[in-house]
């Protein structure tokens, strides 16, 4: 499927291609000089999610957008609530073998920042 490429849906992305990790509460802070409706909003997350050029993540209390980049992993601060990118390599995960296939991994771990400690 095709979509038109817009004024809105570019800068959408681009401000979630810069911030990363933003609620919908703060990517429409963000937005409202920009004067893009809710709705348009709502709609163009919808349609970059299907375009595969961001995605949802969840966390344990909010929903996040962020663009597709490497695969990574997310750590959240249990302090200040900051999101950071952890590389995969850096953690090790024991998957059970009697598992065959695993179609998605999502990780997200708990802690305190360096900058809360």
């Amino acid at each position: 499927m095709t979509f038109r490429n817009t004024k809105q849906k570019s800068i959408i992305l681009s401000i979630i291609d810069k911030h990363g990790h933003l609620t919908i509460e703060e990517l429409m802070e963000l937005l409202k000089d920009k004067k893009i409706s809710i709705a348009t909003i709502y709609r163009n997350l919808n349609i970059l999610a299907l375009e595969g050029k961001i995605k949802k993540i969840y966390s344990d209390d909010k929903v996040m957008y962020e663009t597709i980049k490497t695969e990574h992993y997310h750590f959240e601060c249990t302090c200040c609530k900051k999101v950071y990118d952890i590389d995969p390599s850096l953690v090790k995960i024991n998957i059970n073998h009697s598992i065959t296939a695993v179609a998605k991994k999502t990780l997200f771990l708990y802690g305190i920042c360096n900058d809360c400690q």
